[in-house]
This record gives C-alpha cells, structure tokens and sequence, in this order.
C-alpha cells in the first residue's frame, strides 16, 4: 500500500511539473519612445479547466501606476487559448501599450498549420470627460494572432480608430473571425507558443475590453495518412 501510494504521489510530482512547462503568460508593454518599451512579464496562477485546459483569472495595477489590467482566459498546451482582456489607462495622457497573452504548446504541429482567430470588444468612456479613443499604432493591427512569436493573422490593420463622443459611452468593436469556424488558414508550423497580441493608443482614464480567440491545428487527418503509407511504402521498397 505504502508503495502505491509513493508511486501516486511521484506521478502527481511529475504530472505538476509538466504542466507547469505549459503555463500561460501575460506580458504587458508601455512604448517610452523612440522605440524603447517598459514590460512586465505576468505568471498568472491557473486552475485545471475541461479537457486538459487551464482556466487563469485575476489583475495586475503596474508598479508605475501606468494601467491597470484584468482577464479571464482559457488556455491549452494542444493548442488554442481564449482570452478576455480589460484593460485601463491610468494615466493623464494617452498611452501606447501592449498586451500578449502566450500559451507554449505541445506537441509541436510540424510543418504547417491551420489557423483560425477572433476579437471583438468595446470602449469605455471610464473616466465620463466625453471623449476619447482606442487606436492602433505604430503600424502593428489590433490583434494579431502569433505562431512562435511571428504574427500570422492580423485584425483590424494600421490605422483603424474607435472613438468617444459622449460621456460615459461605450462603443462596441465590431467581432471579426477570420478562420472560423475552422480553423481554415493554411499556416506556418509551430514548435513553442501560440499568442494573442493587441497593441494599441489608449485615451486617458479610459477603458478597453477585448474578447479574443487564437487556434491552431494539424493541416488534414487525410494528409498525415498520406504521409504514414509513403513512409510504409519506402520501408517495403527497402526490404
């Protein structure tokens, strides 16, 4: 019994410490100019969710006093990862800002993919001055969907504004879904991480929620079959 017990507690040992190699990250940038960034780099704490994922949900106020940001977000290792984002700007002027949400994957999909994105949010008029906006800047879209780091799919492209034209209003940012229901955008392979990346011009003591999707799968079952009875074809050549 007592050996039993040793070897369940050995393979939750194990089981914890591969799921730790997959946990999700939260990076947020604040652009200071001439191209040069202040980040901070997030872990936050999950919890397991349905069919292996794990569920992260929590805020962050940065050091500074720059923003404050909060999210609830699904992420999986096989891989996709769903996130909704708020997001403030606390401070006096308008600010430039990045936001990535990383999930490192396992297994690798080798040597492409198929991909498949969305966003959609609003804008809030938080701070009830009646004006403000959220637009994209320094030529990156709104969202771009990203394989090991190299954006693949972009939504809401270089210049794309919504803006505030009265006090306390929200306005909506229309969902976009390219790839969906699929995922269909044939893309390149992926050996370490998918990401969600937003990067945006924020008005002062305004708010941003984004609700996001990235996915990316094996091409076609159909394809690795092929694949699987060429390599059996060689080998009986071989022989």
């Amino acid at each position: 019994m007592k050996r039993l017990t040793l070897a369940a507690m050995v393979a939750l040992a194990v089981a914890g410490t591969a799921w730790a190699q997959y946990d999700l990250g939260i990076t947020v940038r604040t652009y200071l100019g001439d191209d040069n960034w202040q980040d901070w780099n997030i872990q936050p704490e999950g919890v397991p969710g349905e069919g292996g994922s794990m569920i992260y949900s929590g805020n962050w106020t940065s050091g500074t006093g720059a923003w404050w940001c909060g999210w609830d977000i699904i992420g999986k290792a096989d891989p996709f990862v769903s996130a909704n984002i708020t997001f403030r700007n606390t401070m006096p002027t308008s600010q430039i800002y990045t936001v990535i949400v990383t999930q490192p994957i396992f297994p690798p999909i080798l040597p492409s993919t198929l991909i498949g994105g969305s966003t959609g949010g609003s804008l809030t008029d938080t701070n009830n001055d009646g004006s403000g906006f959220l637009k994209t800047a320094l030529g990156a879209p709104l969202y771009t969907g990203r394989l090991d780091g190299t954006g693949v799919l972009p939504i809401y492209p270089d210049p794309t504004t919504f803006s505030i034209i009265f006090a306390g209003q929200t306005v909506t940012i229309p969902a976009q879904n390219p790839g969906l229901p699929g995922p269909t955008i044939p893309s390149i392979g992926v050996t370490g991480s998918i990401s969600i990346m937003h990067q945006f011009e924020l008005s002062p003591g305004d708010s941003v929620g984004f609700t996001s999707f990235f996915v990316a799968e094996v091409p076609e079952p159909a394809a690795a079959v092929l694949l699987a009875f060429g390599s059996l074809a060689m080998l009986r050549r071989r022989r």
